[in-house]
Order: C-alpha cells, then structure tokens, then sequence
C-alpha cells in the first residue's frame, strides 16, 4: 500500500470521545514524511488498530509499525 514508507505511526487523537480521531503518520527509511491520503490512511491506522487489540491504543501515545519487519513498538514521547 505504501511502497515508499519503512514505518507508520499511528495514534487515537480524542480517546474519550465517542468516534475517536485516527491519526497516521509515514515515514521513509530515512526519517522523511511520506504524504498518504486521508482514504488510505484511515484504512490503514484501522487495520494495524485491529490486528494489535492487546495494545492499549486509548491508553498510549500511540505506536510506530515498521513495514519491513511487522514490528509494533511504543512512540517516544
């Protein structure tokens, strides 16, 4: 889906809210923002949402899921 994009950061913007706001951010292998449509990246932070529950994304800042090894991993913040 995002052939230029080694990590995706993905975060739920407004947690307590009744629809909570996706947010996604991509990044290449050298740390660059890669633009990614609205479309997409909802689909996106939605899948990676789902295939990680045990996560606690209402709780956390968020987390990076890099492409190229299917690693979930905490943001820094």
């Amino acid at each position: 889906m995002l052939p230029e994009a080694a990590v995706v950061q993905v975060r739920i913007q407004g947690p307590h809210t009744l629809w909570p706001h996706l947010g996604l951010t991509a990044v290449n292998s050298h740390g660059r923002h890669v633009p990614v449509p609205r479309a997409k990246a909802l689909v996106l932070a939605r899948w990676i949402i789902r295939s990680f529950p045990q996560a606690q994304w209402a709780a956390s800042g968020g987390h990076a899921f890099d492409l190229r090894t299917a690693e979930l991993r905490g943001l820094e913040a």
